[in-house]
């Protein structure tokens, strides 16, 4: 069973828009990608492995023009129903269900890592960035990959189908050797401060707060979960 299969089988499985699903941490981690993602009112944004769609309603609330594209049709039809104004589309990072279609910004939050080729899909969807655009990545950060045994396929199976763990280095590369420059480079979520559940502690404090005190913690001691990397095409 591909990756796919076993995306859209989870799809199914799992409801991923009921709020309990979204921790502590998972909200820290898109506040920041929302920091992080300069795009504005009137741009064409691809959210790019769109999930339950946070990061397409988000941008739609600032008056972007918002295409999700996700492998699950369960997805897409959550999204829809929740802001109609979303335009939903099956599709992949190999294969984008567009001919002439170009974005000022594609977004692919924590898709890179599950992608059994990354070069390949970075190849693909340049054809979809205007000459000015922007691709954002946002991958886990020096994740350590644990495997068990699929339900589905009684395979040996990576957790989270998470099938590459990512640094800078490697990810330097992989945009370079496929016609990106890097522009901006973030690291984020610290693994010290998880462990510690301090961001339990701060949630009652406002975003600008725990990030000041997320990016002091990455400075000292490293040990970041995530990296976002935004890139424009090599001219």
């Amino acid at each position: 069973m591909n990756y796919q299969e076993h995306y859209r089988i989870d799809a199914e499985a799992f409801d991923y828009f009921d709020k309990q699903y979204q921790t502590q941490t998972e909200r820290r981690r898109n506040e920041e990608v929302l920091h992080i993602c300069t795009a504005k009112t009137g741009e064409k944004v691809l959210d790019l492995g769109s999930g339950r769609g946070w990061f397409s309603l988000e941008m739609a609330k600032r008056g972007c023009l918002v295409t999700a594209v996700d492998l699950s049709e369960k997805n897409l039809k959550y999204i829809n129903k929740m802001n109609p104004i979303i335009n939903c589309k099956l599709g992949s990072a190999y294969e984008l269900p567009f001919k002439e279609e170009r974005f000022d910004w594609i977004v692919m939050n924590e898709v890179l890592e599950h992608l059994e080729e990354p070069a390949k899909a970075l190849l693909h969807i340049r054809e979809f960035l205007k000459p000015e655009g922007k691709l954002m990545i946002s991958v886990p950060y020096k994740e350590k990959i644990n495997y068990s045994l699929c339900i589905h396929c009684n395979q040996l199976t990576p957790h989270n189908a998470h099938l590459h763990s990512f640094d800078l280095i490697q990810l330097r590369k992989l945009f370079r050797n496929n016609g990106y420059q890097v522009i901006k480079e973030n690291l984020y979520l610290n693994k010290i401060l998880a462990l510690l559940r301090v961001n339990d502690l701060f949630r009652p404090f406002p975003y600008w707060l725990w990030h000041l005190k997320d990016s002091a913690t990455n400075t000292i001691f490293g040990k970041a979960s995530y990296l976002s990397v935004i890139a424009k095409i090599t001219e």
